[in-house]
């Protein structure tokens, strides 16, 4: 998969963040609303204000180009909606829509679509009389077929992905219509262009009458934002590990094991290090405040990130508590720039990883020693081996798919993953598009051995598209631990007042349909990193994939 930033680049600026962000029970409720204290009504009426502005945004024909702005539409009728009961809210808003021009409604249109494999994430089933009075629900029930052949002027695509566009991102969220406008735009855009909406831990419909109450306090907006971001479940969707905890790095590669964070290669700290605290905040402190600010898409991953966001602080020198040897020690150590770090990193990586061969029979490689222009040396030096093992718990440095997998790994076209790709014409439909690896231009290049495949929470995106395609082969044994679950190309979202963030735009399936987003690529071999494995600087699934090569 491609990804529009790199893997350890801040996915999301806020530097106007603070560590000490305000927590949502325990702040004071201010609000800058023109209505103190908006009753249940009110609320209601907001909800069904977002649902509907939504739904008209991506549905009625009128917004192809940019002949009415769509975001001043919603602050003109935010005020409309305090103090009337649901018949006149109701009527206001069959105003507004059906004063936005009349358009052709055609079922006919859409039914190709509608025979094609496909998966619908929302049937906008709230569109009811009940809810929203006979005149209004019909109308909108006829625009969900209206002809929309000029397509969409705040949704476009790029590599299949739904792309936000020509959204402003203007506005002060001490502004309540920036705040409510922000909520809105987000959960729209997540109802009906993430293949992966239906996946998330709270079901979206309640979203929004959660979080419109956080929206309209002025003295919460940061955290309230990060808490929505967090509910999508994906770790593409936002980094604010840096927000959290500061921009400055104890410059240490580390894992986990339980609630355990060890280093795992030599440097300030040594591998086997055992992380007990930087400047007093320990596991629990850290791993407590990304649940509840940190999108992320399994437990799994939360503990990487969790190990990784201990070592952060706002200070040049901080004290670590650790345990070496058996024997707990504290030691001062400059921080770097986080950036700066992960960056060094994985040049650092790139420069030391090793091809080998073990025993002379079995190969072993990481998706950083690929490059298309060494591809032929790189099998040459495994033509001999009866085995293969390819370490993907890194990012891959260049695309390893067709030109890799595709050369040496398949001896004929194969289906490898099904792409779940939104339909702009249709919001909330999604096509089924099974991606094939083409025939192998050169048969006699064919890798014969067995290969496997390690994974573990490093393994995310590209990497996980990359095992997927391996395990297209027929012949791939897959080892480690559960993978990130993020694939798919990113898709931005660009949002008032400059707080966007990303989200995974398309859906990648096996082609059984069983989905990686969330649960992570499948494994045959599951192993468990232990902290006594790692306290003496072992790595356990290396250990165990060398064990199934000489078998």
């Amino acid at each position: 998969m491609k990804k529009i930033l790199c893997r350890t680049a801040i996915l999301f600026s806020l530097s106007f963040f603070v560590c000490s962000c305000a927590d949502p029970e325990t702040a004071a409720p201010t609000s800058d609303f023109p209505w103190d204290h908006p009753d249940e009504a009110t609320i209601e009426n907001l909800e069904v204000l977002a649902r509907v502005w939504g739904f008209v945004k991506y549905h009625h024909p009128v917004f192809w180009d940019d002949e009415i702005d769509v975001d001043e539409e919603l602050f003109r009728l935010l005020p409309e909606m305090a103090g009337k009961d649901a018949a006149a809210r109701n009527a206001v808003l069959y105003d507004w829509v059906s004063g936005l021009g009349e358009f052709r409604s055609d079922e006919a249109i859409y039914a190709p679509l509608l025979d094609e494999p496909h998966v619908m994430t929302t049937e906008a089933e709230w569109i009811t009389p009940e809810l929203l009075g006979r005149d209004l629900s019909d109308l909108l029930g006829r625009m969900r077929y209206a002809d929309r052949k000029r397509g969409n002027y705040y949704i476009k695509y790029t590599d299949l992905r739904p792309t936000m566009t020509n959204e402003s991102q203007d506005g002060s969220l001490d502004d309540y219509r920036v705040r409510l406008l922000f909520l809105f735009r987000f959960w729209n855009a997540m109802e009906y262009f993430n293949p992966n909406r239906n996946l998330t831990d709270k079901p979206w419909d309640k979203v929004l009458g959660e979080y419109i109450p956080l929206f309209l306090r002025s003295d919460i907006k940061y955290s309230s934002i990060m808490r929505l971001y967090a509910e999508l479940c994906d770790t593409h969707g936002a980094q604010f590990s840096w927000s959290l905890f500061g921009g400055q790095t104890v410059p240490a590669s580390v894992t986990f094991a339980g609630d355990r964070v060890f280093v795992i290669r030599d440097g300030v700290l040594r591998k086997g290090d055992e992380i007990l605290s930087v400047d007093g905040r320990q596991w629990s402190e850290t791993y407590d405040m990304l649940k509840q600010y940190e999108p992320v898409s399994n437990d799994v991953m939360r503990g990487l990130q969790t190990a990784r966001a201990l070592l952060l602080t706002t200070k040049s020198t901080v004290r670590v508590e650790i345990i070496r040897d058996g024997r707990k020690q504290t030691l001062l150590i400059d921080t770097q720039l986080s950036s700066s770090w992960h960056r060094q990193s994985e040049e650092d990586m790139i420069e030391q990883c090793e091809v080998k061969v073990y025993d002379g029979a079995v190969g072993y490689m990481t998706g950083l020693h690929y490059t298309r222009a060494g591809a032929a040396e790189l099998m040459e030096r495994f033509r001999d081996t009866r085995a293969l093992i390819v370490d993907m718990r890194c990012y891959p440095r260049e695309f390893m798919v067709f030109d890799f997998i595709g050369q040496y790994f398949i001896r004929s076209r194969v289906n490898h993953v099904t792409w779940c790709v939104s339909e702009t014409s249709l919001p909330g439909y999604f096509y089924l598009n099974p991606d094939k690896i083409p025939d192998p231009q050169n048969p006699e290049a064919y890798y014969p051995g067995k290969v496997i495949v390690l994974v573990d929470p490093e393994t995310q995106s590209s990497a996980e598209y990359t095992t997927m395609a391996f395990q297209a082969a027929g012949r791939c044994t897959v080892v480690g631990r559960q993978t990130a679950g993020a694939d798919g190309n990113v898709s931005p979202l660009l949002m008032p007042a400059g707080f966007g963030g990303w989200f995974s735009g398309i859906g990648v399936l096996y082609p059984d349909g069983e989905n990686s987003q969330r649960a992570g690529v499948r494994i045959d071999v599951p192993v468990e990193v232990t902290p006594e494995g790692l306290a003496a600087g072992r790595d356990e699934i290396l250990e165990r994939a060398l064990e199934i090569a000489r078998q």
